[in-house]
């Protein structure tokens, strides 16, 4: 299920790279943490924090992506997952917690900033693929 509600936000989702993240991500629970919420019993969502130390600022915990299936969207499923991934933030020592959205859904900028998320400064990306 983490495959279809990875596609379902646009994230790569090849079920066997899929399993081999995981699996990497899994082998450094001090760094990477993952959370799925189940609903009913069914995978309504997930969401991946990972430890962020940097030279230039202090460590900050960072979301590399959160996932909440439609049908359970604005149901408190994605504020839950957050929370959770704070927790550890917290626990970690961090006093900053940062993420990235795409532009999915008109309502997604609304939903962090309920969640008490601001934007930060306005920063390009770059990306190189090797």
């Amino acid at each position: 299920m983490l495959t279809a509600l990875s596609e379902e936000f646009g994230y790569a989702a090849d079920p066997i790279a899929l399993a081999n993240r995981l699996t990497l991500l899994l082998g450094s629970p001090d760094l990477h943490q993952l959370w799925v919420a189940e609903v009913d019993g069914e995978t309504a969502g997930w969401i991946h924090g990972f430890w962020r130390p940097l030279l230039e600022s202090p460590a900050a915990v960072e979301v590399g992506g959160l996932a909440v299936g439609e049908r359970w969207r604005r149901q408190g499923v994605g504020a839950a997952l957050l929370a959770t991934c704070e927790n550890w933030a917290r626990s970690k020592g961090a006093t900053l917690i940062t993420l990235r959205s795409a532009a999915y859904g008109e309502d997604i900028p609304d939903f962090y900033a309920e969640q008490g998320y601001q934007p930060g400064t306005n920063q390009n990306i770059f990306r190189k693929q090797l």
